[in-house]
């Protein structure tokens, strides 16, 4: 007969890898999403449909919209062919100024539908990326405030010309 024996405790340690819970509800929802459709589907679960839809949509007949969701799909990672590089510089030149990476922030109207700090969230966060920021005409942050938010950025403006030159 075969008698039974049982792992000793200090063996099955190594094997169980326990993790502290997480108390806090959007930390744990935001550690759970794998990918940018996983954020996508917690934003239309917990925002209003209209403020959704607004973000999520796009112009027309969404063309552009579903060509960029192509292009992202289409990017490959190939983890065999990268070698570690020493001295990477992603800065370059943006309509003749200098940012850190080769992008900024577009202009986004109605921005605090969807983040209270709205555009001052973004034009910080731009500062210390080092990239510029765009305030939209239908931002909700004043120009002065996206300033003082990044005094020493690249902060530009997107101006809608509108029939009635004055609103303009």
């Amino acid at each position: 007969m075969v008698t039974r024996q049982f792992p000793r405790p200090a063996e099955l340690l190594e094997l169980m890898q326990f993790r502290k819970p997480e108390f806090d509800a959007r930390k744990r929802r935001l550690e759970s999403a794998l990918t940018i459709y996983d954020l996508r589907a917690i934003a239309k679960r917990r925002t209003p449909k209209a403020a959704f839809d607004y973000t999520d949509g796009a112009a027309e007949g969404e063309l552009s919209l579903a060509r960029a969701r192509q292009a992202f799909e289409d990017v490959e990672f190939h983890p065999d062919i990268l070698r570690p590089a020493a001295n990477v510089d992603t800065s370059t030149e943006i309509l003749g100024g200098p940012s850190a990476l080769p992008f900024g922030i577009a202009p986004t109207g109605f921005t605090r539908l969807m983040q209270t700090e709205g555009e001052t969230a973004g034009a910080g966060a731009a500062g210390a990326a080092g990239i510029p920021f765009t305030l939209s005409t239908l931002g909700t942050t004043s120009i002065e405030d996206v300033k003082k938010a990044n005094p020493h950025g690249r902060n530009w403006f997107q101006l809608y010309v509108m029939r009635d030159r004055e609103i303009s």
